[in-house]
């Protein structure tokens, strides 16, 4: 367990956020007609990644289909809106179908996606941006309750515990959080004699938040692509460093 090392291709499921904090704070309810008109403009332009609305006095949510041929399809959100601001959604591999979406670059359609939303609010001024990336890693057959304890802790867990863990470790620029907790998939056997929920493995969820701290300025177009750039080599570097058992300093 403690030599087992984690790759890319232990990722088993992974979704990319793209959240964006605006001032002043959007209202729902009167500025509904500018939200509206945002997701229809959205849905022209990238309809592989919005398709239909769901909306209330409070929630404004697009979701799409994706078709996994001979597998099925599941409907995913890929755009919230709250009163921070909104946030993209892309389903970047879907475990329970064990495949991949092909969504393309996340800079370049972040940073369309976001010139449409200040065309339809003009007065907004983004104040931070982030990238957050939610993955769940297979660990097979090791515990995921003792393999965090064990790893990242001196902490001696049983099989059945709970255990969390939430690391910022912050650089002049940026947030860089880091937050585990053990996953198991459970198994469910249409035989009568067989126990419903046993577990048929085991995982890690890592949910990276990468974000820039200084909010005092409004983020413009170049700040975008330095956010993410920065995101993604923290993503593909030292994230995996840490979850060997390394730093990330």
């Amino acid at each position: 367990m403690e030599s087992y090392k984690i790759s890319k291709s232990n990722i088993e499921d992974h979704i990319e956020k793209i959240g964006v904090d605006v001032s002043p704070v959007i209202e729902h309810k009167i500025e509904n007609t500018h939200l509206f008109d945002f997701y229809r403009q959205l849905v022209e332009e990238y309809p592989n990644l919005f398709d239909s609305l769901v909306q209330s006095a409070t929630t404004f949510q697009v979701k799409k289909k994706f078709i996994f041929p001979g597998k099925g399809e599941v409907e995913l959100a890929t755009l919230s809106i709250s009163q921070r601001g909104p946030v993209f959604i892309f389903p970047r591999k879907v475990g329970f179908f064990e495949e991949e979406t092909n969504l393309g670059d996340t800079e370049k359609i972040v940073i369309e996606c976001i010139k449409i939303f200040k065309k339809n609010f003009p007065t907004k001024v983004i104040r931070r941006l982030g990238q957050i990336n939610e993955y769940i890693f297979t660990l097979g057959t090791h515990n995921s309750i003792q393999f965090l304890a064990n790893r990242f802790t001196k902490i001696k867990m049983s099989p059945d515990g709970e255990i969390r863990l939430r690391v910022n470790r912050p650089i002049d620029d940026y947030n860089r959080i880091i937050e585990l907790q053990p996953v198991a998939k459970k198994k469910v056997s249409p035989q009568p004699y067989s126990t419903e929920g046993d577990v048929a493995g085991y995982g890690l969820k890592a949910t990276v938040d990468f974000n820039n701290r200084d909010m005092s300025k409004s983020i413009e177009t170049d700040d975008i692509r330095r956010i993410i750039q920065a995101s993604i080599e923290f993503n593909e570097g030292l994230l995996y460093t840490f979850l060997n058992g390394g730093d990330y300093d």
